[in-house]
């Protein structure tokens, strides 16, 4: 499986969303987040929690594509730029849309999601770079499209 990833990212490496994961600057970013604060709060026994990093860009693409928590997920599970943009292993679990809408859930009642979206905003703005997010997805007979 690492082999895949490997040969994607290279492959990969000129489209669109990956280099707007190069421009950003991710540590800036992830300031707003008190890493450590956050550590703590998601882990309260069970499983090992999802790199909180890799969450919170998956919530970018929720944003910028206008998927709802399902619609991310399965996202995640069939587009490699997706899931290499994030920066989930291949080979773990993924989150599942309940993780996810939590994840999201703590992070806005916290008041770090919009100051994290608005960095991001921010230093893409000053690369003269506007991301457009989608209004929402395509649904015809009952079937998404993204």
């Amino acid at each position: 499986m690492q082999l895949i990833f490997s040969i994607a990212r290279e492959r990969l490496a000129s489209a669109p969303l990956m280099k707007l994961a190069d421009s950003i600057q991710w540590a800036e970013v992830e300031k707003h987040m008190q890493a450590d604060y956050w550590r703590a709060a998601f882990r309260k026994g069970g499983r090992t929690p999802y790199d909180y990093r890799a969450m919170f860009r998956a919530l970018l693409l929720a944003r910028w594509h206008g998927l709802p928590f399902p619609a991310l997920e399965h996202a995640l599970r069939v587009r490699l730029d997706f899931l290499l943009f994030c920066g989930f292993d291949g080979n773990a679990k993924l989150p599942e849309a309940s993780t996810l809408s939590r994840f999201r859930s703590r992070l806005a009642e916290a008041g770090t999601l919009a100051a994290m979206f608005d960095e991001v905003d921010r230093q893409l703005s000053a690369q003269g770079v506007t991301v457009n997010p989608a209004k929402g997805a395509i649904i015809e007979a009952g079937i998404m499209l993204y």
